[in-house]
C-alpha cells in the first residue's frame, strides 16, 4: 500500500532561520505577491505566540483584556486587507481543531473571527475527526 506522508525535508537543502529572520523573509516574499491565492493550513492545538499583547493577556488569564486587544487591531486588519486587494492576493486559511478546545485555540478562534470580519479572509474551521483519513478508507490507496 502506498503511504502518503509528509515529504522529507533534508537539512542540507535549506537554511534554518531565526524567528526574526523568518519574519523578515516571509514579509518580503508576501509583499512581492501579485494576483495569487495564498493558503495556510493550521493544525497545532497549542502554540506560544511571542510578542503579542493579546496572547500575553490570555496567558495571564485576563480574557476581557485579550479580547479588547484583539478588537483594537481592526484598523490594522482592514489596512492589511486593502493591501492584499491592491496586490490581487486572496488569503485562505484552514484551521483544524480538536475538542476539548485548549485556551490557546479558543483565543485563536477569536483571532480568526476578527480576520474574517475585518480583513475579509476566507477561513474554514474543520474538526480533526472530519479530516482524519484511515489507512483502510483512504481515497489515495493504490
Amino acid at each position: 500500500m502506498r503511504e502518503f506522508l509528509a515529504p522529507a525535508l533534508p537539512p542540507e537543502q535549506g537554511v534554518r532561520l531565526s524567528r526574526a529572520e523568518y519574519g523578515e523573509d516571509f514579509g518580503q516574499r508576501y509583499a512581492a505577491l501579485r494576483d495569487v491565492d495564498c493558503w495556510k493550513l493550521e493544525r497545532r492545538q497549542h502554540f506560544e505566540e511571542q510578542g503579542d499583547a493579546s496572547r500575553e493577556a490570555l496567558r495571564r488569564g485576563d480574557w476581557p483584556q485579550a479580547l479588547r486587544l484583539l478588537d483594537d487591531r481592526r484598523d490594522a486588519l482592514r489596512a492589511e486587507a486593502a493591501d492584499d486587494e491592491r496586490q490581487g492576493v486572496t488569503f485562505h486559511r484552514v484551521r483544524v481543531v480538536e475538542e476539548p478546545l485548549s485556551s490557546y485555540l479558543q483565543w485563536e478562534l477569536h483571532v480568526l473571527w476578527h480576520r474574517v470580519r475585518y480583513a475579509e479572509e476566507r477561513v474554514r474551521v474543520l474538526s480533526a475527526d472530519g479530516v482524519a483519513v484511515s489507512r483502510l478508507s483512504s481515497p489515495f490507496r493504490s
